[in-house]
């Protein structure tokens, strides 16, 4: 990999991880050694685009799968997936529009949108990325919303009581809206549960035990549909 390529993937690492909670604040910018808009600063030759969108999804495989099989989405011939596939598959595999609650959509496709324009549009136009407009953005975000799943106050109420029911609550939150039971059969809990605890530890989440694992599964089994 090239000196070049190899700080473009820093500074896309450090803005995806928040390191940069405005993207393209000046006197933030000028402490991470990122040049101010108006000094002077070569280009030199631009960087292999393959290669350095490769290491982006590579890079972004803690937070979403690398995966690229338009297939795989939920109406997958319908404009909102294909908008999904043109746009988010740039940086990283094409999301899971389940991955979150469809309240939580509208933050996380704005987040994405200020993150686009901001690392398309920085000197020398390194990562050649394409924006969407408002009205695509519009679109995408009503597909993603339709896709997404059920939250536990978006469905019917459950009785939230015991130790799985509270572990439930707080280790779902972390990352997202706690999901409704109803989402999954009773025997494909316990596998979605272990999935989220590789999850969790791949990103630096907190973790449950073994006792915390095994209530949750109950609590989500004995609620489910």
């Amino acid at each position: 990999m090239s000196g070049m390529i190899r700080r473009i993937v820093l500074v896309v690492a450090l803005a995806g991880c928040g390191a940069w909670g405005v993207f393209g604040s000046p006197a933030l910018g000028s402490h991470l050694g990122v040049p101010h808009q108006d000094d002077a600063i070569e280009c030199g030759p631009a960087p292999n685009q393959a290669e350095l969108r490769g290491l982006l999804a590579e890079l972004m495989r803690a937070w979403v799968p690398p995966r690229n099989e338009q297939a795989v989405l939920p109406n997958a011939d319908s404009r909102g997936a294909k908008l999904l596939g043109r746009y988010c598959a740039q940086c990283h595999g094409l999301p899971d529009p389940k991955a979150y609650s469809a309240d939580e959509w509208p933050r996380v496709v704005e987040r994405m949108s200020l993150r686009m324009k901001a690392l398309g549009s920085r000197r020398c136009h390194l990562l050649q990325l394409v924006v969407p407009t408002d009205q695509e953005k519009s679109e995408l975000l009503g597909y993603l919303r339709q896709s997404a799943f059920e939250s536990l106050n978006a469905g019917p109420k459950v009785p939230l009581a015991g130790e799985g029911a509270m572990a439930y609550l707080s280790f779902c939150s972390q990352c997202h809206d706690p999901p409704h039971p109803r989402q999954h059969l009773p025997s494909e809990w316990p596998k979605v549960v272990d999935r989220m605890q590789d999850y969790a530890y791949f990103i630096g989440r907190r973790t449950i035990t073994d006792k915390e694992n095994a209530a949750i599964a109950e609590f989500l089994k004995s609620q489910a549909r």
